[in-house]
């Protein structure tokens, strides 16, 4: 059984090797710790520095940069397909519900009060977007407190920045239908359902990633308090 000083040294030597995020750290840490102590009860000659040097050297001359990305690698596809089943969730019952009920919630008001000018309603929409994303970003940033240390289970979600730029796609549809297909989108009936559904889209994305960042995060909380403490 190795002690509390002999851990902490396998901590620190694992940072000293560039892994700086603390839950990765911890499994392998974990991990170093089992595979030192099946060495040194197989061989009690050997020294706490000499099997640590030598579970090292098992992980080959790329040392743990292969553990890293392979990590991150899966990190980060396991949370694309929780942020693409939270997405796809919103299309099957009850969550439709909530999609057609934010389609209507933006579509309607053009029929309601009879707006005819469509470049208002596109200005109006890109507004609405711009500012619902900032304050996405603004209300995560506010109600899940940073981690003290790194952790490389939320690196690749929780940046609601990237979503500004998918709230370009209601701007890029406009400028294709006005100036690539030079469409009388005021005359066009279908111009702004499509405008809207765009919209929708995209709010969908957002706050499917929402609650993905929410699992993961309150899953990091639990799994490892003392990165969030100072």
């Amino acid at each position: 059984m190795l002690t509390n000083e002999q851990i902490a040294a396998i901590d620190q030597f694992c940072q000293k090797k560039g892994i700086y995020y603390y839950d990765l750290r911890q499994e392998l840490v974990d991990h170093l710790a089992e595979s030192i102590e099946t060495k040194m009860q197989s061989h009690p000659e050997v020294s706490f520095e000499t099997a640590l040097a030598g579970v090292y050297q098992s992980f080959g001359i790329f040392g743990f940069s292969k553990v890293i990305e392979e990590r991150e690698a899966a990190i980060r596809k396991a949370t694309r397909r929780q942020e693409f089943e939270l997405f796809r969730s919103y299309f099957t019952f009850p969550k439709i519900a909530v999609s057609l009920l934010c389609f209507l919630l933006l579509n309607v008001p053009v029929y309601l009060f009879k707006i005819k000018n469509t470049e208002q309603v596109y200005g109006a929409y890109c507004i609405f977007l711009f500012v619902f994303s900032l304050l996405a970003i603004l209300f995560v940033s506010v109600k899940f407190k940073r981690p003290m240390q790194k952790l490389v289970s939320l690196k690749h979600t929780g940046s609601f920045a990237a979503f500004i730029g998918l709230f370009q796609l209601p701007n890029l549809y406009y400028n294709f239908a006005v100036k690539g297909l030079e469409i009388d989108i005021n005359h066009a009936q279908w111009f702004n359902p499509v405008m809207t559904l765009f919209c929708t889209l995209a709010i969908l994305l957002t706050c499917a990633r929402y609650h993905a960042y929410k699992s993961i995060y309150n899953n990091a909380r639990l799994h490892y308090p003392l990165a969030f403490e100072r």
